[in-house]
């Protein structure tokens, strides 16, 4: 178990054992992130959050279920941070990825997936699909810089608030 100072020390499991030394060096580039990043990543779980609400009319059960998040900020009352992984950067990238399967109260059955790229930048956030990026998801280049590839696209996000 290892405390999480992004989720006010919440503990989690780390889901594997650390060989390779980059993969430390994001592991504690991870740890040294705070609530406050986490505020500041706020947009990207709330676009998640939002996105899916509107693509299965959640204002008929999820509302009920789980209330309305006013602000950005609130959507982390839903997450339950989940056990931390590590993945290597895929072909020409050499990055190394600290992988969270988190829950959320609204999308039960694929969870929420957040990516930080060697540990200190937020890089992806969605559904959980095993891919590091959303490159490697969608096989797009164009995606580099999206943090959340949403289904509605007015809910994409970008990385530096693009």
């Amino acid at each position: 178990m290892i405390q999480v100072p992004y989720f006010d020390n919440a503990e989690v499991e780390l889901a594997e054992d650390i060989d390779d030394p980059d993969a430390a060096t994001a592991l504690q580039a991870f740890l040294s992130l705070t609530a406050a990043d986490r505020l500041a990543d706020s947009r990207h779980v709330f676009a998640y959050y939002r996105d899916f609400h509107e693509a299965v009319g959640g204002e008929d059960w999820l509302d009920e279920r789980m209330g309305v998040p006013e602000t950005p900020a609130d959507i982390w009352k839903h997450v339950t941070p989940g056990p931390v992984l590590f993945e290597n950067g895929r072909k020409d990238d050499t990055s190394w990825y600290v992988v969270m399967e988190a829950e959320c109260r609204w999308e039960e059955e694929h969870g929420l997936m957040m990516v930080w790229r060697n540990g200190t930048a937020l890089c992806k956030v969605g559904g959980y699909d095993g891919h590091p990026t959303n490159v490697n998801a969608y096989a797009d280049p164009g995606l580099a810089d999206v943090v959340y590839a949403a289904t509605n696209k007015t809910y994409r996000t970008y990385l530096n608030g693009k």
